[in-house]
């Protein structure tokens, strides 16, 4: 019976010196197992000097947002929240939107209301053109024209294209952005910052036709009666080194606006300026400033 008593005594005490052990050790070796884990990242994006992050560059731009997206590391910004115009570069929302709506083969017809003002291809009332040449047209030479032919064609109507791109921005958590037109013109309540139009820009590079589309300098699209050399709007393609896109816009209202992919030692960058005097020299600026400013270390 003492026998007993004593092996049932040592067992509690053994029980007792495990139950010690798990609460007060064990979580720290799994703490410190998921630590490791969290901070060895590859390719991370490091300042040489912290006190550099707030340079004043002397942007034009009221709005910039550079995004490293290995790391998704900011890597630079200003008034990155501040909503303003976003001009063309809403038609990267429009591209979206037509590819969750159409195929790329369907044929859509022009209808009257597409013959819009603005940078267009000048398509006819009753022409035909495939989704895939609209779209095209929209991200290369940043025709109007063509995104409104994808809205007016919607199976909803207009209107209905307009609410899927508000939809698509608010399933994206972009809650300063809203549009009333799928080309970027000059509206009240047509609205976006640097850092939404930064998290569009990353979902239209998702797709790898899209992402073909805003790379490139020229194309020419044709069908029954017609063809058009498109040249890309955006003059910083295959003038700096690792350029990839993205989107150009302009208006009276939104100045100059550019989104920027740009691919360096295996590195690729975004770079989003809203209401810019000079965008190309604005973005450039930036690209040599944050090449000659960060080093991409493994942590």
């Amino acid at each position: 019976m003492r026998k007993s008593s004593l092996l049932l005594l040592l067992l509690f005490f053994l029980s007792l010196l495990s139950l010690v052990y798990f609460y007060f050790f064990y979580p720290q070796k799994i703490v410190k197992k998921v630590e490791l884990e969290l901070f060895s990242l590859e390719n991370v994006p490091v300042l040489r000097n912290k006190s550099f992050f707030n340079d004043d560059l002397n942007l034009s731009a009221i709005s910039a947002y550079a995004l490293d997206l290995s790391s998704m590391t900011v890597l630079y910004e200003k008034n990155s929240q501040q909503v303003l115009y976003p001009a063309s570069t809403s038609k990267m929302m429009t591209a979206l939107v037509a590819l969750d709506t159409f195929n790329l083969e369907d044929e859509l017809m022009v209808a009257k209301e597409a013959t819009v003002s603005g940078n267009k291809l000048s398509l006819k009332e009753g022409q035909l053109i495939r989704v895939k040449d609209l779209l095209a047209a929209m991200l290369i030479f940043s025709a109007n024209d063509s995104a409104y032919v994808l809205a007016d064609r919607d199976p909803e109507g207009f209107s209905g294209f307009i609410a899927k791109m508000n939809q698509k921005a608010s399933s994206l958590g972009l809650s300063e952005t809203h549009f009333v037109n799928p080309a970027g013109l000059d509206e009240a309540g047509q609205d976006a910052t640097a850092r939404d139009l930064t998290v569009i820009a990353q979902e239209l590079l998702k797709n790898k036709q899209l992402k073909e589309l805003v790379a490139m300098p020229y194309k020419k699209i044709e069908g029954e009666g017609w063809s058009y050399d498109l040249y890309n709007s955006n003059q910083l393609l295959g003038q700096i080194q690792g350029i990839l896109g993205v989107k150009t816009g302009t208006t009276e209202l939104a100045g100059e606006v550019l989104v920027t992919l740009i691919e360096r030692d295996g590195h690729q960058i975004l770079i989003t300026l809203m209401n810019s005097q000079d965008r190309y020299q604005d973005t450039s600026r930036l690209i040599a400033w944050i090449l000659n400013n960060y080093e991409w270390k493994k942590l």
